[in-house]
């Protein structure tokens, strides 16, 4: 049997694709390269300075849903109008971020690096990518 695939169809199947993947590819390369930085100042992280960093990310996350939202009970409206392509690049606010992490890792040489840089690379990246995606609608 013979799988055939035309172009069009395979082609809204990797708008599709691309589509769903703008925000978590954004922050997952957020992550992981403010991360990178981090360990390479710091060293490898234990169990507990990974729980560092994850609370962190979540106050940073947590701060900026309060203000854009106005509360912690505020029900998240996703908005319908996609933006332009470029926006989902995320290189400007994964860039930011990245400066964010190099910057605790200068700083802080201690434990507090992991909290402070889940916390300021999270809350960066937000900021900047919503700097970038009204620009951009």
């Amino acid at each position: 049997m013979a799988i055939r695939v035309r172009f069009g169809s395979y082609r809204r199947a990797a708008r599709q694709a691309v589509g769903m993947s703008i925000a978590p590819y954004g922050y997952t390369l957020t992550i992981w390269t403010s991360g990178g930085v981090l360990t390479h100042a710091g060293g490898i992280p234990n169990t507990v300075d990974v729980l560092l960093f994850m609370l962190g990310a979540v106050a940073g996350f947590a701060l900026v849903g309060v203000a854009a939202y106005g509360g912690l009970g505020a029900r998240i409206e996703v908005e319908q109008r996609p933006p332009a392509l470029w926006a989902g690049f995320h290189v400007l606010s994964i860039a930011a971020a990245i400066g964010s992490a190099t910057l605790v890792a200068h700083f802080v040489e201690d434990r507090a690096a992991w909290p402070l840089g889940g916390f300021a690379v999270t809350t960066v990246y937000l900021l900047v990518l919503a700097a970038q995606l009204a620009l951009a609608t």
